[in-house]
């Protein structure tokens, strides 16, 4: 059987200065670290979405100056491009113009030369006419 005697109200006594004890030396040293490293933890997530969200951020930048660029490319090389068609339209134009030109002087030219020709043989046409009926009679006129 249980005796309730003076022994009882020690013991209780002491659990309770041995839970303050332990409380003091042991429980609360380990919490405080338990919440420091919780504090710590915070705050390396906090830096961690920081450090993602600039990631991000950056990437996002470089995407848009990258499209910048292409799109910049695309005009500068469609302005290459009509640059190139009126260099080739002039180019064309004025080759154009020097064969029309030399077409001129040599159509001049064989017309100078075939009428030389032309008087050349109006010229002979006795000589001709003589040889054509020689032949054709087989004699001399």
């Amino acid at each position: 059987m249980l005796n309730f005697d003076i022994t009882l109200i020690i013991q209780i006594g002491e659990a309770l200065i041995l839970t303050f004890i332990l409380n003091q030396i042991l429980i609360k040293p380990v919490m405080s670290n338990i919440k420091e490293r919780e504090n710590q933890f915070q705050a390396l997530e906090r830096e961690t979405q920081e450090y993602l969200t600039l990631a991000e951020e950056s990437i996002r930048r470089y995407q848009e100056e990258l499209s910048k660029a292409r799109m910049e490319g695309v005009q500068k090389r469609e302005l290459f491009k009509e640059e190139a068609r009126k260099l080739e339209k002039e180019l064309l134009m004025k080759v154009t113009k020097e064969v029309e030109e030399y077409k001129a002087k040599w159509s001049q030219e064989f017309s100078k030369q075939l009428e030389v020709i032309r008087a050349n043989l109006l010229g002979q046409r006795e000589y001709f006419a003589n040889l054509i009926v020689e032949r054709l009679l087989g004699r001399k006129v």
